[in-house]
């Protein structure tokens, strides 16, 4: 009897075998809904290389529907207003960017800056890698001898970069990987080479963090011990290091971080990923982290309550994860990033 005489068949047999196949597609579509799957910024995060210790990310697709801009004319004053220029490397080339290059805010998906202690890539993602590969080739860059959109490197440099009004060197050399939807630039023509390979499936970073953001607009994470000693109350004032220390007692024993991560999404919602060396430190740092999240901060010299409202704080594993909503105007992101940081106390 075939298949389809089966499930097609008049039978009592035939029936509860339809019933079964119809069980058992039901149960895959199921668990397909339900079974986590990678964000974006995580699949993003993937294509750095290995050694990457800051990360930032930004959904340039994601900040235009959430603003309800289209042109960076429009977009460029709300970005900054929200804190969502904080992670953004864009922003002071954008008009020449998109006029002379055909890429920028305005159209890339995404862009996401990955350094390291020896270089620094940046990768976005924009929609017709064959057309911004010619605008490249007019503005006066040099294309490759070969894999000209299969990551061979194109290279600029100062001279190119002052014709197109753009001043940051990242831009000076270039490749696309067409399979992908990428352009990749960094000012070291070997470390984008290494970055080339990373994507393409090389060794490339590992940050299980990133899984912790479901849909950030902005985000800026700090891969390893790199928060402790980026954010380190070590170059604070002698006042500042007495009070924070007191802080940290007062709310509780507080370990090391193993990685560091905050983002903006939409509607102003605020993220703070924290993971730690093991499940058990983790579990001791909630209550704590959540307390001192609630508190001040004499690094930044103003109360978190003036960022963020904390709603939940809640442990996955190794991770504990603060969420909350930011305050309008209140740079959110960037105050917990950057200086002296209690949040990230180590």
């Amino acid at each position: 009897m075939t298949v389809r005489r089966v499930l097609t068949g008049r039978s009592r047999r035939g029936l509860l075998v339809r019933l079964g196949v119809l069980a058992a597609l039901l149960a895959l579509a199921l668990v397909y809904a339900v079974w986590p799957r990678p964000s974006e910024l995580s699949r993003a995060a993937a294509l750095l290389p290995a050694g990457t210790q800051r990360v930032l990310w930004t959904d340039w697709a994601g900040v235009r529907a959430d603003l309800h801009c289209r042109t960076w004319d429009a977009c460029a004053s709300a970005v900054d207003d929200t804190d969502l220029s904080a992670a953004t490397v864009l922003v002071g080339s954008a008009d020449a960017l998109q006029s002379r290059l055909s890429w920028g805010p305005e159209t890339a998906d995404w862009e996401l800056l990955g350094q390291a202690r020896h270089g620094e890539v940046l990768v976005v993602h924009v929609p017709d890698v064959a057309r911004v590969a010619r605008a490249y080739d007019h503005a006066g860059f040099t294309p490759p001898a070969k894999d000209r959109l299969d990551g061979g490197v194109w290279t600029g440099g100062g001279d190119v970069l002052a014709g197109l009004g753009i001043d940051e060197p990242i831009f000076g050399a270039t490749a696309f990987l067409a399979d992908q939807g990428l352009l990749l630039s960094s000012d070291d023509p070997a470390w984008l080479a290494r970055a080339v390979s990373a994507a393409k499936g090389g060794h490339h970073l590992d940050f299980d963090l990133t899984r912790e953001l479901d849909h950030p607009l902005a985000a800026v994470g700090l891969v390893g011990d790199r928060a402790c000693s980026e954010l380190s109350f070590a170059t604070a004032d002698d006042g500042a290091q007495a009070e924070a220390a007191q802080l940290v007692e007062s709310a509780g024993r507080v370990n090391p971080l193993d990685g560091y991560l905050v983002g903006l999404g939409p509607g102003r919602s605020w993220t703070a990923a924290l993971a730690f060396e093991s499940d058990a430190r983790a579990k001791q740092d909630l209550v704590p982290r959540q307390r001192l999240a609630g508190g001040e901060d004499p690094g930044q010299m103003l109360s978190y309550r003036e960022l963020f409202t904390l709603r939940s704080a809640e442990r996955h594993g190794r991770d504990v994860v603060l969420h909350g909503r930011a305050r309008p105007s209140a740079y959110a992101l960037t105050q917990v990033t950057q200086g002296p940081v209690l949040l990230a106390s180590c």
